[in-house]
């Protein structure tokens, strides 16, 4: 058993354990998804035609229904839905994640940071196969790729790293104070009318848009849209530069937190 690491050589120790456990963690990614779609006759399909019955449902109800002339509404909104619910679920994983394995930590030793990782890897494959729905949309709509398609996975990485950097922080406090758990998903469901999953950036009055792009979420998820549609809107490039450097200074201490105190915290388990 290794000994812990100097706190700010914790990243590295994390990254070079992952790569010498990437059997293990590949094995973890592939046990979640069977876990999740084990007995579905559809298998791993789900996962891109949930979203896609979701879509033609926002498109039933907003577009048909209430007549409203923005097309693209159905779109922007399911979009929203996956870089939020990727982030949420990741997060609320990551946090229990050493309490939901006690039983396989207590039997053997591996690095505990696979069980975040493993969590945040199954998320992002998962939200890669969901955004297929926007394939089917675009062609629809006659949306052509532009140059700022790479703002989806930039915003698709960033948003698991955010999510697992406080998850694995939330992790090693859970197992002492089981009440984080509540308080956890209470933000979550606040964070999820806050961060613009059904409304867009451009209804936020110009002089509060600052402060509403200091939530890296709300910036994901414009990034997001502004991948697949081709515009950025009222999204600014240091809005962007911002969350993405807060989602990887996160990891970063979420990561130092996670591999200084994962031993002492499991003693409570």
């Amino acid at each position: 058993m290794n000994e812990t690491p100097p706190l700010l050589l914790a990243p590295f120790h994390m990254i070079l354990n992952l790569i010498a456990y990437r059997n293990l963690l590949r094995n973890f990614i592939s046990r979640d998804f069977k876990v999740n779609y084990h007995g579905h006759v559809l298998g791993y399909l789900w996962s891109f035609l949930e979203p896609l019955a979701l879509t033609g449902i926002f498109f039933l109800v907003f577009v048909i229904l209430r007549g409203t002339t923005d097309t693209m509404l159905p779109l922007k909104i399911m979009i929203g839905i996956l870089i939020f619910n990727s982030f949420s679920r990741t997060l609320s994983s990551c946090s229990t994640c050493l309490i939901q394995n006690s039983s396989l930590i207590k039997q053997v030793y591996f690095p505990r940071e696979i069980f975040p990782s493993a969590i945040a890897g199954f998320r992002l494959l998962s939200l890669i196969l969901s955004m297929f729905i926007v394939i089917p949309y675009m062609i629809y709509e006659s949306i052509m790729p532009t140059l700022y398609m790479f703002l989806l996975p930039l915003s698709m990485v960033s948003g698991i790293l955010l999510g697992q950097g406080i998850g694995m922080m939330a992790s090693v406090i859970q197992v002492r104070v089981r009440d984080l758990k509540q308080v956890t998903d209470l933000l979550l469901r606040a964070g999820f009318f806050l961060s613009g999953v059904f409304f867009g950036a451009e209804i936020i009055p110009e002089e509060h848009l600052d402060l509403y792009f200091l939530n890296p979420i709300a910036v994901y998820i414009e990034m997001a849209r502004a991948g697949v549609l081709g515009d950025l809107g009222v999204l600014d490039t240091t809005s962007m530069i911002r969350a993405v450097l807060v989602s990887f200074l996160v990891f970063l201490l979420g990561a130092m937190i996670f591999i200084k105190n994962e031993r002492k915290a499991v003693k409570y388990l």
